[in-house]
């Protein structure tokens, strides 16, 4: 088993390497994505559906990402005939999984299965692999579970193909509408003018390769990953050595996990919970109510955040003698305390990495890989320690 300072490095080096299994999948994606494109551009819906919200909470109404896309009724309710959906697994809840293929491949909708192998079950109309071998000594610190990774190669595959598709609507003279960033200044009135749009009534984006966009996106999320298996390792065996200590002695750590994707993560497959989870509250800051009940003396707070600094949480919890560990991107705005330990997640203000030639914003995010890899990175670490007691 790998020691508890190289853990997050190990982890980080295989999310690598399922991003270069992607890589290789290249033409595949763009194949599948011609498929799709036709269906849309004839009519059809694009829909996404997990039988776990992770999936749909990161693809759906999200930075980056597609304006035409629709969310599956809870039972896989919406896709019919002409329609696609792409559906993600990750054997969390096997048969939940099952049960939800079977439902869409039975819609007469175009199915796109992202996620582990699957046996003795109704196969999608296209399959997008999650990586086929996985390192044990990762895996063992999730107590042999394969959630931590699968699920974040998912998201690789699911904004690797959504490049893909953008690009293949190119070559067809059409350009999809995809959200910009809140964060950035105009995005709000920018988003709302485009809301019933499904594409662009003017544009001049040319016609795109295959390849090309979702090639661009893994060079750039491999960077993001690349500088925090490089550059956070000590930061995060910090915050590990920190959690353990607090627990160690009778103090708990409080985790405020932003929407999307992250706030999902704790308590999934993998987890042993040594965090202990704050309410999901709409935005960036952690109910002051709620801290004012749960914070005590000796304690941690985990804030695994997006840009803002919420400065009245941290100056509550100094006043209660908390630590506080933050990981947001940028430069922090908000003001307040400065925490006494920092991991940065290295993806870029704005939350798109990918420049499509004369579109008007940048597409396809990192911020729900790079926050949900520390979030393991870390939790990996404490469970790997944990077992030194």
């Amino acid at each position: 088993m790998t020691t508890p300072a190289l853990f997050s490095a190990s982890f980080f080096t295989a999310l690598l390497a399922g991003m270069e299994e992607t890589r290789g999948a290249l033409s595949s994606i763009a194949g599948i994505s011609e498929k799709v494109a036709d269906l849309l551009l004839a009519g059809g819906r694009l829909f996404i559906a997990s039988s776990r919200p992770d999936f749909v909470s990161e693809g759906f109404v999200r930075s980056g990402g597609l304006m035409l896309l629709e969310e599956c009724g809870p039972n896989g309710e919406g896709p019919g005939i002409g329609d696609a959906v792409l559906l993600g697994w990750c054997n969390a809840e096997p048969e939940a999984e099952r049960a939800l293929l079977r439902r869409l491949t039975g819609s007469g909708a175009y199915v796109v299965g992202l996620g582990p192998e699957l046996h003795d079950v109704a196969s999608p109309d296209a399959f997008l692999p999650s990586r086929s071998s996985l390192p044990t000594d990762v895996l063992s610190a999730f107590d042999g579970a394969s959630y931590p990774l699968v699920s974040l190669q998912n998201l690789v595959l699911l904004w690797t193909f959504t490049g893909e598709l953008v690009a293949a609507c190119t070559r067809r003279g059409h350009m999809p509408a995809l959200y910009q960033s809140v964060l950035i200044p105009g995005a709000r009135p920018r988003n709302e003018r485009r809301a019933t749009v499904r594409f662009a009534t003017e544009h001049d984006v040319p016609a795109i390769t295959p390849g090309a966009l979702g090639g661009i996106y893994l060079d750039r999320l491999g960077d993001v990953l690349r500088a925090l298996a490089s550059r956070e390792t000590e930061a995060i065996e910090q915050v590990v050595q920190a959690g353990i200590a607090t627990l160690a002695q009778g103090g708990r750590i409080h985790a405020f996990l932003i929407s999307h994707f992250p706030v999902h993560q704790w308590g999934a497959p993998g987890d042993r919970c040594l965090m202990h989870k704050l309410s999901q509250v709409h935005g960036e800051t952690p109910a002051i109510a709620e801290l004012e009940a749960e914070l005590a003396a000796g304690d941690l707070l985990f804030f695994l955040g997006y840009y803002n600094r919420p400065s009245e949480a941290y100056a509550l919890a100094r006043q209660r003698a908390v630590r506080i560990v933050e990981a947001i991107t940028g430069p922090p705005t908000g003001g307040g305390p400065v925490p006494d330990f920092i991991i940065r997640p290295w993806w870029p203000y704005g939350d798109a990495l990918v420049a499509v030639p004369n579109y008007d914003i940048d597409i396809l995010p990192a911020s729900g890989i790079a926050q949900a890899a520390i979030y393991w990175a870390v939790v990996g670490a404490m469970n790997v320690k944990m077992e030194e007691f």
